[in-house]
């Protein structure tokens, strides 16, 4: 626990879920840049925070053992006036200030890191952190959305992997319910696998071909009272059409 003027000290932040804990000064307010300077450099203090920052953040994730020797060099160097040591204390202890570490406050601290070093480490320490990232398994929320959109969950996807298919997926989304619901009337389901977009330009070209198929389609929702809400395509039985193009076509005769 860093020793500091009674009259300035705080109580202790502490996290339960790595043990650590700050005593430290009233925080001040932390200026714009914080990036350590060439001069600052010069310092062998900040010399050695910088070791350790490279070598903490050098594998592309913190662990808890890494927090920990960051904290207490940051316990022990709580008055140096410079930016960057003020800027990462103030980060530790409001992420600390709750008694929990989340992923996301490692991540937090991680871009902190990346932000006070200067430009010729910060690089290699961020594509390392990018890296390491992508190649962690697909997030829940990533799957989430991507089950959300084609109905089903892949397996074994990376989080690159799952960026890259969500990224594809809002650009040319799959089939939607009412498409399928079409595919099935027609008996067409060879195309259910085609994007959003072809299957439009199909119906499109399909429908203008022949204007039959468009009254058949919609007496169908007739019958079965489909008011254009309903969005479950088993509702719609496979190859239905060939009935009611008859009927159109009688009509037509008629």
């Amino acid at each position: 626990m860093l020793r500091v003027d009674d009259s300035k000290v705080r109580e202790p932040v502490s996290c339960s879920s790595c043990n650590h804990s700050f005593s430290i000064e009233s925080a001040a307010a932390t200026p714009a840049r914080v990036t350590l300077t060439k001069s600052q450099l010069k310092m062998p203090e900040v010399e050695e925070f910088v070791v350790l920052l490279v070598n903490i953040a050098s594998d592309g994730a913190l662990s808890h053992e890494d927090l920990q020797k960051l904290t207490d060099w940051l316990n022990m160097h709580a008055k140096l006036e410079v930016p960057a040591v003020r800027f990462m204390v103030d980060l530790m202890l409001r992420i600390c200030a709750d008694g929990k570490l989340t992923d996301e406050e490692i991540f937090e601290v991680q871009l902190g890191i990346e932000r006070v070093l200067p430009k010729d480490f910060r690089t290699k320490v961020a594509e390392t952190r990018k890296s390491v990232y992508y190649d962690q398994p697909a997030s829940e929320n990533q799957l989430d959305t991507i089950e959300n959109i084609i109905h089903r969950r892949p397996a074994g996807l990376n989080r690159r992997q799952a960026s890259e298919m969500l990224d594809d997926l809002f650009k040319n989304p799959p089939a939607s319910n009412r498409q399928i619901m079409f595919l099935r009337f027609w008996n067409r389901m060879d195309l259910a696998t085609k994007s959003r977009r072809e299957i439009s330009q199909w119906m499109d070209s399909f429908i203008k071909a022949d204007r039959a198929r468009w009254l058949a389609w919609d007496l169908f929702k007739e019958d079965c009272d489909d008011d254009g809400s309903q969005r479950d395509p088993s509702f719609v039985p496979i190859g239905a059409a060939e009935k009611y193009l008859k009927k159109v076509y009688a009509e037509f005769r008629n």
